[in-house]
């Protein structure tokens, strides 16, 4: 068996990245609550691709609030469109007791983990000599 360290070591890390994104999506939905929201602006800004292509990025403001009180968030997640327009409703996920780091409902959640994870196996398989 022929282990080559460096994609061994990248598939190591793309892997606990994308577990650790899964666990963390898994763990706040699990105990999250919902309430509605709303879109209120988008940050736009452009994203420099490895290959130097140049793409426009949008991350979210929203507002929604909890027992009376208002919490205004910019997203920790960007996306390729403005995936809800502004002024239209929004479900938001809190969690009790962290009620201003709200996340929108609709975003990357799991699918962003899974993708790390798979990007990982084609290293390991290198890694270990395959």
């Amino acid at each position: 068996m022929n282990i080559n360290p460096v994609p061994l070591f990248g598939g190591l890390i793309f892997a606990a990245v994308g577990a650790y994104i899964l666990f963390d999506y898994y763990r706040f939905n699990k105990i999250a609550l919902k309430t509605q929201g709303k879109i209120i602006a988008y940050d736009e800004y452009l994203s420099k691709k490895s290959d130097g292509h140049k793409r426009m990025q949008y991350r979210p403001h929203f507002e929604y609030s909890v027992n009376g009180q208002r919490f205004v968030v910019i997203s920790k997640a960007s996306f390729n469109s403005k995936m809800i327009p502004v002024g239209h409703k929004a479900e938001v996920l809190y969690q009790r007791g962290d009620e201003a780091n709200g996340r929108l409902a609709k975003g990357h959640g799991y699918l962003l983990g899974l993708i790390f994870v798979g990007l990982s196996a084609p290293a390991l398989y290198f890694g270990l000599g395959g």
